[in-house]
């Protein structure tokens, strides 16, 4: 009996164990400045000031070919300011992300975008600083967030990091589209987003482009988008969720974490004023933003899941 029980233990252990491959925390900060500070002390110096950088920090510039490289894009060297500053944390800490106005404006993208953005590249876990000393669209400084794992000796995959420019400039200018509808916001927007994601690996991450459709009307629709949201942007969001799931993040090792940092990401959304002026607003004309059970439905499957495996351990020594 002692044999078998040590042996059912065992059993249990092997599936309990999680397989994904843990963030690990980074010693020392990486500060990543925009190549156009290199020959303007006056800019590097300010930008410094906002960032926090410290003197241990490990210290590189982004430039063109660099921003080719991760999101495609093909930007001079002299327009690149916007600048971060990182550190990877231990996994579960999430994305910390501040994006700090004191002297510049970034112009376009907010952290709620940032944020979704940095979950598709397959960044989960990180305290960031954006800023600039001048105002900046803001676009580029996802490149730099990428330059700072490849000066830690750590590779990112730049089907991901053109993934999450792809969403990033769909959120963007979905947003512009909208900006003058009732009953839009971005921080709607960007919870949709989250939401989508969250429910695609919660389905298992592989699905038809129907699937993905379905899935992407109903968030949008739950998030009083309905009939807001074009059908060519339903599109769009469609096919780039597409390209999400074809690099595999939904299903491999690094989607528990993802989900994770996607939940915390709705709490933060949920929870700001704009997006309950966005509730209050969807209100008055009619539409109605639901408050999703999604994670806590998959949080009631997964432990249904171990309970019946574990029943069924069970059964066989009983």
């Amino acid at each position: 009996m002692m044999i078998r029980n040590w042996f059912f233990i065992a059993l249990v252990a092997l599936v309990l164990i999680p397989t994904e491959v843990q963030a690990a925390e980074w010693q020392e900060a990486v500060t990543v400045y925009g190549a156009a500070l290199e020959d303007d002390p006056q800019l590097l110096e300010d930008t410094e000031g906002i960032l926090g950088t410290k003197k241990e920090d490990k210290i590189t510039f982004v430039n063109s070919e660099d921003v080719a490289k991760y999101i495609g894009k093909d930007y001079d060297d002299a327009v690149l300011k916007s600048s971060i500053r990182i550190i990877q944390r231990e996994d579960g800490y999430g994305l910390d992300i501040t994006v700090d106005e004191t002297m510049g404006k970034i112009t376009q993208i907010t952290e709620e975008t940032y944020k979704n953005a940095l979950l598709t590249s397959g960044i989960t876990d990180a305290e960031v600083t954006i800023g600039a000393a001048q105002d900046v669209t803001g676009e580029s400084a996802l490149s730099g967030i990428y330059k700072a794992f490849e000066a830690q000796g750590q590779e990112i995959d730049t089907d991901r990091t053109r993934n999450s420019q792809d969403e990033l400039e769909a959120i963007s200018d979905i947003s512009k589209e909208n900006a003058q509808k009732e009953g839009f916001s971005q921080e709607q927007l960007n919870k949709a987003i989250t939401d989508i994601k969250i429910e695609i690996i919660n389905q298992g991450g592989n699905l038809t482009e129907a699937d993905i459709r379905r899935i992407v009307e109903e968030q949008l629709n739950e998030n009083g988008l309905d009939g807001i949201v074009t059908g060519d942007q339903i599109n769009r969001l469609v096919n780039i969720m597409i390209q999400i799931q074809n690099t595999n993040i939904f299903t491999d090792e690094e989607a528990e974490r993802l989900k994770d940092s996607a939940q915390n990401l709705i709490d933060e959304i949920r929870s700001s004023d704009a997006f309950k002026q966005a509730a209050d607003k969807a209100e008055e004309i009619g539409q109605d933003i639901q408050d999703s059970d999604a994670w806590s439905t998959f949080k009631r499957a997964v432990s249904d899941f171990f309970s019946s495996i574990i029943s069924f351990f069970k059964t066989l020594f009983n």
